[in-house]
C-alpha cells in the first residue's frame, strides 16, 4: 500500500517515468495508476491526439513499435497504454530493443495482469533496468480492511472498525466496488460518524444478516442463529455470492489455525487481526481445536467446488450452506 501511495505522489509531483510495467492480480491499481498518469499528462481537449489506448488481445507488437515512435500532436509527451498485454504471448520480447533506447516522447505503460514474466528473460531484464516495474501482489483481508480505512479518511468518512469489517466481508477483494460504496455513503455524510443502519440503507446490506454476523455466530457456536442467518441471506443468492460468504469463513478458520500455533498466541497482531475484533477470534479458538479447524478448512474447500459445480454435482446455495453448518456442527 505504502509503495503504491508513494508512486502516486510522485505522479502528482511530476516525476514520472518514460516507462511503466505493471504487473500482478490488482487491476484496480493497474487502473488507478493509468489513470494518474492521464490526468497528469494529457490535456482533456487533446485527449483523442496524445493518448493512445491498445489492448493485447487487438493489437501487435508491430504496432505498438509504431505507435510509441511518434510524436504528440499538441502536448510536450504522448501517453501509450497497452492493456492486456499479457495476450502479446512470446511476442512481448520484441519490446526489449526499444526499452534499451526509448524515447523521450513518449511514455509508454505496459499493463500486464494476472500473469507472471520469466525473471530470466532479457526482457525481464530490460524492464528493470529502463523501466518502473511495479508488480502488484495478492491483497489479504488486512490489506483491504486498512485500504478501506485510507479511501475514507480521503473522502471525509468517518467509520468504525464493525463498519469497516462489515464493508469488507460483504464486498470481499474487489476494490473497485468497494470505492464506489464508499463515495455512496460520502453522498450522505454529515461528517459524523456513519452508523451501521446508514451502511444498511445506502448500500444495501443487511446490519444483521451478512458474513460478518455470520462468521460471529459460528465462532460463538451458535448454529441456530447461523441457520437463521443463511436463511435471511440466501432468500435471494442474486444479492449474496455464496463464493464470497465460504472466502470470509475460509480466512475465519485459517486465521484459527494459526491462531492455536505458540507464535501467534503470544503476538496475535502477526495475524492481521484489529484490535476490536480480536476476542471475537479468542472465543471461536477455544470453541474449535486445532483438528478441528483443520477439517472445517476442508469441509469450506469441498463446499466450493460443489457450489461450482465440480463433478456435476450442483445444489442450491442455500441448502449447500445449511449442509455445511451442520457438517461443522457434528465436526
Amino acid at each position: 500500500m505504502k509503495e503504491i501511495q508513494s508512486i502516486l505522489r510522485s505522479i502528482s509531483e511530476g516525476n514520472i517515468e518514460n516507462n511503466y510495467f505493471l504487473i500482478g492480480s490488482q487491476l484496480y491499481f493497474i487502473n488507478l495508476i493509468c489513470k494518474k498518469l492521464e490526468e497528469k499528462l494529457i490535456d482533456r481537449n487533446n485527449r483523442e491526439f496524445d493518448l493512445r489506448l491498445l489492448y493485447g488481445k487487438e493489437t501487435s507488437v508491430s504496432e505498438i513499435l509504431e505507435t510509441v515512435k511518434s510524436y504528440p500532436m499538441f502536448g510536450k509527451k504522448q501517453l501509450v497504454i497497452v492493456k492486456d498485454a499479457q495476450y502479446l504471448n512470446k511476442d512481448i520480447e520484441l519490446l526489449t530493443p526499444y526499452l534499451e533506447n526509448y524515447l523521450s516522447q513518449t511514455i509508454l505503460v505496459i499493463c500486464y495482469a494476472n500473469k507472471r514474466l520469466d525473471t530470466r528473460s532479457k526482457l525481464f531484464k530490460s524492464i528493470k533496468k529502463n523501466s518502473q516495474l511495479i508488480e502488484f501482489e495478492t491483497l489479504y483481508e488486512s490489506d483491504v480492511y486498512k485500504w478501506i480505512g485510507l479511501e475514507a479518511k480521503k473522502l471525509n468518512l468517518k467509520l468504525d472498525p464493525k463498519s469497516i469489517m462489515l464493508i469488507s466481508s460483504n464486498i470481499g477483494l474487489n476494490l473497485e466496488l468497494i470505492e464506489k460504496a464508499l463515495e455512496k455513503l460520502s453522498l450522505h455524510s454529515d461528517g459524523s460518524l456513519i452508523t451501521i443502519n446508514e451502511i444498511e440503507k445506502y448500500i444495501g446490506f443487511s446490519k444483521e444478516y451478512n458474513n460478518f454476523e455470520l462468521q460471529k455466530s459460528i465462532g460463538e457456536k451458535k448454529f441456530d442463529k447461523s441457520i437463521f442467518i443463511i436463511n435471511q441471506m440466501f432468500q435471494n443468492s442474486k444479492k449474496n455470492s455464496i463464493q464470497l460468504t465460504l472466502s470470509v469463513l475460509l480466512n475465519f478458520f485459517r486465521k484459527l489455525i494459526l491462531l492455536h500455533s505458540k507464535n501467534f498466541r503470544i503476538n496475535p497482531n502477526n495475524l492481521g487481526i484489529h484490535p476490536y475484533f480480536l476476542k471475537d477470534y479468542q472465543i471461536a479458538a477455544n470453541n474449535f481445536s486445532i483438528e478441528k479447524s483443520i477439517k472445517i478448512v476442508h469441509l469450506l474447500s469441498q463446499t466450493d467446488l460443489k457450489s461450482k459445480g465440480i463433478n456435476k454435482i450442483r445444489i442450491n446455495e442455500k441448502e449447500l450452506m445449511l449442509d455445511l453448518l451442520i457438517d461443522i456442527n457434528v465436526t
